[in-house]
């Protein structure tokens, strides 16, 4: 029968290897009869490690008012309920730490809620941080959408014009192209009295000139949710870098 102490040695080790589910799974075992902050704090990281944010966040608001990894584990927490999408909490709960108010600016960028002034979001950035934060606020604010109106009446005048305008030009020489081919041999084949053939191509003309309208007003919108997709990755990235504007905590040496 292993010793308490040799059981926690043991997760702290499978800790600082990075196997978290097995130190989790011997921090447990332990946490009823040595229960302690630490021990809790250990749990909520390893959790946080392996992406389980919501038992992560349980593990965190465990540890008592009293004890040295209280503010510690506050920010964690809130950093639970930033991945989780949980902003209203971070705004309401934020007990006015920086790095929370940090991150309720990023829930700002990254939710659909109306965006402050924009100096109002930027005085608690300093330096690049900043000039970072400046600039996700502006590409959120005017992002370079593609009209569906403007992309549907460009491929309506010229085929394909409407898939260059969104930026898939191959798509767009292509969709004229075979269009313009098709209209062709329809006129020609009108011109020679070849009527069967003339209403089949003028009918695949018609067909791939219909489809390229469509297809451009789906391309205008798959351009903007790829404008938001990036934006989004830029900011999340952007945020995993500076580790979520909390100290890291050097529990392995």
């Amino acid at each position: 029968m292993y010793s308490t102490e040799s059981r926690r040695l043991f997760a702290d080790y499978l800790y600082c290897q990075k196997d978290y589910l097995r130190a989790i799974d011997e921090y447990q075992e332990i946490a009823g009869t040595a229960g302690s902050d630490t021990i809790n704090f250990k749990i909520g990281l390893a959790y946080l490690k392996i992406g389980k944010y919501e038992p992560a966040g349980l593990s965190f608001i465990k540890i008592k008012e009293n004890s040295y990894y209280y503010s510690n584990a506050r920010l964690e927490f809130f950093k639970t309920q930033f991945l989780l999408s949980n902003y209203d909490t971070l705004e309401r709960n934020g007990d006015n730490l920086l790095p929370v108010k940090q991150l309720n600016v990023f829930s700002y960028l990254l939710d659909y809620k109306t965006l402050p002034v924009k100096n109002k979001l930027l005085s608690i950035f300093e330096g690049e941080d900043r000039r970072a934060v400046s600039d996700f606020y502006e590409r959120k604010l005017n992002p370079p959408y593609k009209s569906e109106l403007t992309a549907i009446i460009l491929s309506t005048l010229i085929p394909g014009a409407g898939k260059i305008y969104t930026e898939e030009y191959s798509d767009g020489i292509i969709a004229f192209i075979v269009t313009g081919i098709m209209g062709y041999i329809s006129y020609t084949d009108f011109k020679a009295d070849h009527k069967l053939r003339g209403w089949v191509f003028a009918g695949l003309s018609t067909f791939f000139y219909a489809g390229n309208i469509y297809g451009s007003a789906a391309s205008a919108q798959i351009f903007n949710a790829k404008v938001n997709f990036k934006l989004s990755t830029d900011m999340k990235l952007f945020i995993e870098n500076k580790d979520y504007f909390i100290p890291d905590y050097e529990f392995c040496k």
